[in-house]
């Protein structure tokens, strides 16, 4: 199931994004540069090895990470997390905690779409990525 999530995918559709940044704790121009921001991310998981990359006009992020062990992450908006990613069975989920906060995002296929749920308190935004040709 891990290998249907490798690919590279272009964002389609954002909702609720600026208010799941806002309570994030993002200011104004990230924000408004992360709502314009049309990122390209590519995933490439390889047994317990997992690989994103997001490229976009405003950042580029490269996160490489071990299935079920917690590592140190600097986040595009400078929070510096605590930070873990797990499989809830087909489901990629990364948990990141910082000064007693935690946000979640679940990473899964859909219809043939890469979804990913972002949640932050009572916050949630959904973005849908398709897949690059």
């Amino acid at each position: 199931m891990a290998a249907a999530l490798n690919g590279v995918w272009k964002i389609k559709t954002s909702e609720n994004f600026d208010e799941y940044m806002k309570a994030l704790g993002v200011n104004f121009a990230l924000r408004k540069l992360g709502n314009l921001a049309k990122p390209v991310l590519t995933i490439k998981i390889e047994g317990n090895e997992v690989f994103l990359k997001s490229v976009s006009t405003a950042r580029n992020i490269e996160t490489k990470c071990t299935i079920g062990v917690e590592w140190d992450e600097a986040t595009p908006d400078g929070r510096k997390c605590k930070s873990i990613m797990t499989w809830d069975g087909s489901k990629l989920v990364q948990v990141q905690k910082w000064d007693g906060k935690q946000t979640t995002v679940t990473r899964y296929l859909k219809d043939g779409n890469l979804e990913m749920d972002l949640e932050i308190d009572d916050i949630k935004a959904h973005r849908v990525y398709e897949k690059s040709e």
